[in-house]
């Protein structure tokens, strides 16, 4: 059995890449700002066009959604340091 400090062991492969998926997914909507950037430099438009479109995207998710995420986002990182702090003992 895996100890909490050893998740890339885990045999459960969602408990392996679910942490890692969360921040590839943060990395790509935060670096897909440098085209975004520099497309807004030649074609001011169609950059205002990408920014609304994602804007209305991101709106269309319901509140509540985004509580549930985050608070479930939030638990599994207290719960993973609790595990850790324990393990450590």
């Amino acid at each position: 059995m895996p100890t909490p400090l050893d998740e890339d062991a885990d045999p459960d492969s969602f408990t392996r890449r679910a942490r890692p998926t969360f921040l590839y997914i943060m990395y790509v909507l935060l670096l897909t700002a440098i085209p975004v950037g520099l497309l807004a430099t030649v074609r001011p438009a169609a950059a205002l066009a990408i920014a609304a479109a994602m804007r209305a995207y991101f709106a269309a998710i319901p509140e509540p959604l985004y509580a549930l995420f985050g608070t479930g986002y939030l638990g599994y990182t207290v719960a993973r340091e609790w595990g850790k702090a324990k393990g450590a003992r």
